[in-house]
């Protein structure tokens, strides 16, 4: 198949081109580069001995019908859009201007053109704090940052197409992607993250300085907050097993992607600590507000639905993130 992934270039993206790729897929990226660069897809190119379309464009004022008329896919994966929920908060414009409104002005692009099926990366962000755990896809939404909300927006909104124009949607909704690609040759750039685990590195490398711990008298058994974790290269595959089911389902559909456990702040400092033989120098403030003492996946749907099981724990997510920095950052 010929896959449009739009926000290719970044982090999860990147990683679900090379799986792609692997499959035997042929791939055009779409990314303004605006959080990203060429780095991991020329690195994938030297990986796979196989060529990848770029093109650069923003949603909101590339002619994305002429996009899709010129590429001609069969299926796309939308990966673009704005992902810092705090930031959200203060800029709801920014998200719900790209998050949403692009994504609408990419799926009437799909319309016109008769590219039936989608791809979307949500986020377990559409629970905000939640009221039972494990998180089911059962569990009520709702989201507490423009962000979470601007990914529940768009949910509704393809199930809305599906039901009106017969574009089929999987909408994955990630818990926390960490970790690289075994390799070492791409993982997530240091300039786009404000993510724990590439925090946590980068001051372990000297290249920052000043980490904070944000909360050490959570209701939890270390005292820092718990997430769940899910290797970048698990939920690349994720989105393979998604076009699997688009190829033989017609719908809208939505899955959690998680791995149904969790780990703490601490534990992350520790392993990390282990894996590079450094200390980590860090103080502690006060907690951010809203963030809940636990987050952890019910993933049983994407295991029986899509025959999707995470194979990576998180300690080949931090030897891997460790690995990724160490190389890309000597």
């Amino acid at each position: 198949m010929k896959i449009l992934v739009t926000g290719g270039a970044g982090y999860i993206g990147s990683h679900t081109v090379l799986e792609l790729l692997n499959s035997g897929n042929e791939v055009v990226v779409f990314d303004s580069l605006e959080k990203s660069t060429l780095k991991n897809l020329d690195e994938i190119k030297l990986m796979t001995g196989k060529e990848i379309s770029f093109v650069k464009g923003d949603l909101l004022e590339y002619d994305l019908v002429g996009l899709l008329k010129a590429q001609t896919p069969d299926a796309v994966i939308h990966f673009a859009g704005y992902k810092n929920a705090g930031e959200s908060v203060k800029e709801p414009s920014k998200y719900h201007g790209t998050n949403v409104y692009g994504t609408f002005l990419l799926l009437e692009a799909m319309r016109e053109c008769s590219v039936n099926k989608i791809v979307f990366s949500s986020s377990c962000a559409i629970f905000g704090n939640p009221e039972k755990l494990p998180i089911s896809e059962d569990l009520l939404p709702n989201p507490i940052s423009a962000y979470g909300k601007s990914k529940l927006m768009v949910e509704y909104m393809l199930k809305d197409y599906f039901v009106a124009y017969g574009i089929s949607s999987v909408a994955l909704r990630y818990f926390n992607a960490a970790g690289a690609h075994e390799s070492g040759k791409i993982g997530e750039e240091v300039k786009a993250t404000g993510n724990i685990i590439p925090l946590i590195m980068e001051n372990l490398l000297g290249h920052k300085t000043g980490f904070t711990l944000f909360g050490d008298k959570f209701n939890t058994p270390d005292g820092s907050q718990e997430r769940d974790y899910v290797h970048v290269t698990d939920l690349a595959n994720g989105h393979l097993k998604a076009l699997e089911k688009l190829g033989n389902s017609d719908g809208f559909f939505f899955y959690n992607l998680g791995t149904g456990t969790s780990s703490s702040n601490k534990k992350l400092i520790e392993l990390s600590e282990k894996v590079s033989g450094k200390k980590l120098e860090y103080t502690v403030s006060e907690p951010r507000a809203g963030d809940p003492d636990f987050v952890y996946a019910d993933p049983k749907k994407a295991n029986n639905e899509l025959g999707w099981t995470p194979k990576f724990g998180i300690d080949e997510i931090i030897k891997t993130a460790w690995n990724w920095h160490s190389i890309s950052r000597s």
